[in-house]
């Protein structure tokens, strides 16, 4: 089955076009496996996430989830449509900084921050969500070493279940991240960070996960924060200026895949938020939202050359193309789904069962399995769809493959923003002991 979404269409020579460019020039151009993302797709999802949320509640800020894609141009764009930063490294933050977001419109979430992490953002006024007494701790001493009061939030683990793959479950009790709330670790960390100078409380924090389409989990957790939120006004007299939901909204990866629209959850979100603050006489707060997939997962695609066709009797033809798991891990990690066409061959049709695998010496290493599409022959470019999310960011070099390079389309225009790595890259780190030299 053949699955465009409006940002792509075929040319005249039955050729893939990405925003105003063909697929196949640009493999030609910048060699295989290449990333290419669409500028103004990115753009596109992002307002229309902002504008979902800011037509239901005065203020509302969207913090762009850089583990999603850190390329420092993906970033760029964001900052220019007035985006903050979700970040979760010294490096991401970093990343945001350079790009011109300003400190005080990022946040840092994780539940291992380093001591130089934590130094970092309370000098550049980001907001630590905290995640642990002894992250609290730590905080406290950095702080008053730094002499700057530390602008804080807490996550908080709302036990939110969500029909997403285990390991981006991420709002389950039994998950690593955030306070518990049911042995009323939230109250407790309140109240300890309330006695401590050094600290200025300024929200919450929660995830109930990734890749999420469907619209009841997240207003659970809008109803479990705003409990806290009244809670904590009660019961501490802290007014928190800032309620954070994370992210999560997913995208549709397969054809059959229903589309959770951010104007759902926008409703049921803000509906609860509404209700609670009317009826326990709250100051409105700041919406914070911390998206990442929904913004940039399907404005990019992979392109990767076909090597080697391989025959099986009775079974699906094994196609070998030029980017495997280490250029997009989700298929081997996760058992992912990702739509495969071949971008030079898109008005054929898929009649043709085959396996898709990568160039390394691992069996899990495929980006599809049991797909049709037309005969696949030699120098065929194949095209993975919606890899804008954890692809590059999650990329590796195993058996020393160089990551791939990456290009932003804009219309007609082109250029890229990540090179190929070399043998240069991926050696440049190691060094040989002066004894075997």
């Amino acid at each position: 089955m053949l699955m465009l979404k409006e940002h792509f269409s075929v040319n005249a020579l039955g050729h893939l076009v990405i925003g105003q460019t063909d697929a196949v020039e640009l493999a030609e151009k910048f060699g295989t496996p290449l990333y290419v993302a669409d500028e103004q797709r990115i753009r596109e999802k992002y307002r229309r996430f902002l504008r979902a949320f800011s037509a239901r509640w005065p203020d509302v800020r969207v913090h762009y989830a850089l583990k999603a894609n850190s390329n420092m141009a993906v970033v760029k764009i964001l900052q220019t449509e007035g985006a903050g930063a979700d970040v979760s490294s010294e490096v991401e933050l970093r990343i945001a900084l350079k790009v011109g977001i300003p400190g005080n419109r990022i946040v840092f979430n994780g539940n291992y921050k380093t001591h130089r992490e934590l130094e970092l953002s309370i000098i550049n006024d980001v907001l630590i969500n905290v995640d642990s007494f002894q992250e609290l701790e730590t905080i406290d001493r950095l702080a008053r070493k730094v002499g700057k009061r530390a602008r804080i939030g807490f996550r908080i683990n709302p036990d939110v279940k969500a029909d997403t793959h285990p390991y981006i479950a991420i709002g389950l009790r039994e998950s690593k991240f955030g306070f518990d709330v049911l042995s009323g670790q939230v109250m407790e960390a309140y109240k300890m960070a309330a006695e401590m100078s050094t600290v200025e409380i300024l929200g919450i924090h929660a995830n109930v996960g990734s890749q999420i389409l469907d619209v009841a989990p997240f207003e659970e957790e809008a109803e479990k924060i705003m409990a806290l939120v009244s809670e904590i006004k009660e019961k501490l007299d802290i007014d928190l200026r800032f309620v954070d939901f994370g992210g999560g909204i997913g995208i549709p990866y397969k054809p059959d895949d229903k589309e959770l629209h951010p104007e759902q959850v926008a409703e049921k979100m803000v509906n609860v938020v509404k209700r609670c603050v009317r009826e326990n006489r709250l100051k409105e707060p700041t919406l914070l939202f911390e998206p990442g997939r929904y913004i940039v997962g399907d404005s990019s695609v992979l392109l990767a050359r076909v090597g080697y066709i391989k025959e099986r009797p009775g079974m699906p033809d094994w196609v070998a193309v030029d980017a495997g798991m280490n250029a997009l891990m989700r298929p081997a990690l996760y058992g992912a789904y990702h739509h495969i066409e071949l971008a030079n061959k898109m008005n054929q049709k898929n009649e043709f069962s085959v396996n898709v695998a990568g160039p390394l010496c691992e069996s899990g290493d495929f980006l599809g399995k049991n797909r049709k599409l037309p005969k696949v022959e030699q120098g065929d470019l194949a095209v993975v769809f919606d890899v804008g999310a954890y692809g590059l960011a999650m990329s590796c070099q195993h058996t020393a493959q160089p990551r791939p390079a990456m290009v932003i389309v804009n219309g007609e225009r082109v250029e890229i923003v990540r090179k190929r790595e070399t043998y240069d890259d991926l050696t440049r780190l190691d060094q040989i002991p002066g004894w075997l030299k």
